[in-house]
């Protein structure tokens, strides 16, 4: 193998789900985002994606519109990415009972991502994602 880079950090998301594990699409669903011109955002649609074809991604992943909180996706995550030589998980959290507005909240997710990690060799990073919250406070 090529060997783990601790210096390459790579952004993982926790809260996407669908019908099988979660009861529901999470995130793959998410809003159709306007373009920031009114004039030209007319012109596009609006509403929500509707996975499973249509999902809110660039790009159509492998392991299809998956959820988070399935084990073996998870372990194929981790394994993955060890596979790109990334040395540190850098995972957006909100606190406990938060979550953006696509989502449910993840913290009963951080242990099991972290123990998959250390299974990888893979160091993690918790990136607080708290000023979101309090700017949604503030804003409603």
């Amino acid at each position: 193998g090529v060997g783990i880079f601790y210096d390459v950090h790579i952004f993982y998301y926790m809260w996407y789900g669908n019908p099988e594990m979660d009861k529901r699409y999470l995130h793959w669903d998410h809003i159709l985002v306007p373009h920031w011109d009114p004039k030209i955002a007319a012109s596009y649609p609006k509403g929500k994606h509707a996975p499973p074809e249509d999902i809110g991604s660039s790009f159509y992943p492998e392991l299809g519109p998956y959820s988070s909180r399935d084990p073996e996706v998870l372990e194929s995550h981790m394994e993955q990415i060890g596979e790109a030589a990334a040395g540190v998980l850098v995972l957006s959290w909100y606190p406990p009972g938060f979550a953006d507005g696509s989502g449910e909240p993840t913290e009963d997710l951080v242990p099991l991502i972290l123990d998959a990690a250390l299974r990888h060799s893979l160091k993690d990073l918790i990136n607080s994602c708290m000023f979101a919250v309090i700017l949604c406070r503030y804003i409603k």
